[in-house]
């Protein structure tokens, strides 16, 4: 083989070696590159800072990995939002509870204390006594109250709405609060089509029913007038129980359905907020709304719309 051929062969040989050896570095240094932005970007999400700015129309891979790296920021953004809104949640809840609960477990402490007392008159104990009953009623009403609410709110209570005939159900509420109406001397009175047939769950929709005519009892004055009544529309079905109480200052309407709101004027009339945020609750699984209508010293309309499923 000639000298010439050999230096040709080693001449190739040697640019092979060059061109790979520089496709080498070339490849090396992008990979490393590509594995510097990826990194760089996943230090971002973890610091908080996001992706950075980058080409969403580049369709190169490195753009389509920091695209899922973008959108798994935002998810991880999302769900830390939503656990610390959680939190935020619970800790309301028990200071809300706590709060609740202190004045009837006080008072309870304080009436036994006092209807121990050796020196204490009959008449004084008995009272003390009727005082303590008083309390431990209201510290039950209020648990039930609160077992109801979060078993509501954890959908460990599952609602069944079926077929009912909504004039039966709307009689037994005006029924079961009518006694108590009268010792006031207020008038209830129902206005609903015999054959007004409506879907709904007909012992929670009962329940929510009756926390709004329990409301108008109780922010009613004597010889007061409370009205139930339905009318069927379109796609709903509106119940509406209207009474000519005390009303709710303008700027308190979209707050009445909050737990635990109470009016400050409303502090010495029995009950601890939680009435009419089960009723929505119990409306809303429903895919029913409420509405309320109001003017202070005139009185208040609360009207709970279930839709006309089936019809």
């Amino acid at each position: 083989m000639s000298n010439g051929l050999v230096l040709a062969i080693a001449a190739v040989l040697l640019c092979a070696v060059c061109i790979w050896a520089g496709v080498w570095i070339y490849m090396r240094r992008k990979y490393v590159d590509f594995t510097n932005a990826v990194c760089g970007s996943i230090d971002q999400i973890l610091s908080g800072e996001g992706t950075g700015d980058f080409d969403f129309d580049d369709e190169s891979l490195l753009s389509k990995i920091q695209m899922r790296l973008e959108s798994l920021a935002d998810i991880t953004e999302a769900a830390a939002r939503e656990s610390e809104e959680q939190k935020k949640q619970v800790q309301s809840i028990v200071s809300d509870i706590s709060h609740q609960l202190k004045t009837p477990i006080a008072n309870i402490t304080m009436y036994s204390d006092t209807a121990l007392r050796p020196e204490l008159s009959e008449e004084t104990r008995q009272q003390c006594l009727r005082t303590l009953k008083n309390q431990v009623r209201k510290l039950d009403s209020l648990i039930q109250s609160l077992l109801q609410m979060s078993r509501l709110e954890n959908e460990i209570i599952v609602l069944h709405p079926r077929e009912n005939v909504l004039k039966n159900t709307l009689f037994e509420v005006a029924e079961s609060i009518r006694l108590r109406a009268q010792k006031k001397g207020t008038e209830v009175t129902l206005e609903c089509p015999e054959n007004l047939h409506v879907y709904y769950d007909e012992k929670w929709t009962a329940e929510a029913i009756f926390n709004i005519v329990d409301n108008s009892v109780k922010y009613t004055g004597d010889c007061g007038k409370i009205r139930i009544c339905a009318e069927p529309l379109e796609i709903y079905t509106k119940i509406t129980v209207e009474d000519n109480g005390t009303g709710i200052a303008p700027e308190h309407i979209n707050d009445v359905c909050r737990r635990f709101f109470r009016e400050e004027k409303s502090s010495s009339i029995e009950g601890v907020g939680i009435g009419l945020y089960l009723t929505r609750e119990i409306i809303t699984k429903q895919n029913g709304y409420l509405k309320i209508k109001s003017e202070e010293g005139k009185g208040t309309s609360v009207s709970v719309y279930l839709p006309n499923q089936g019809k």
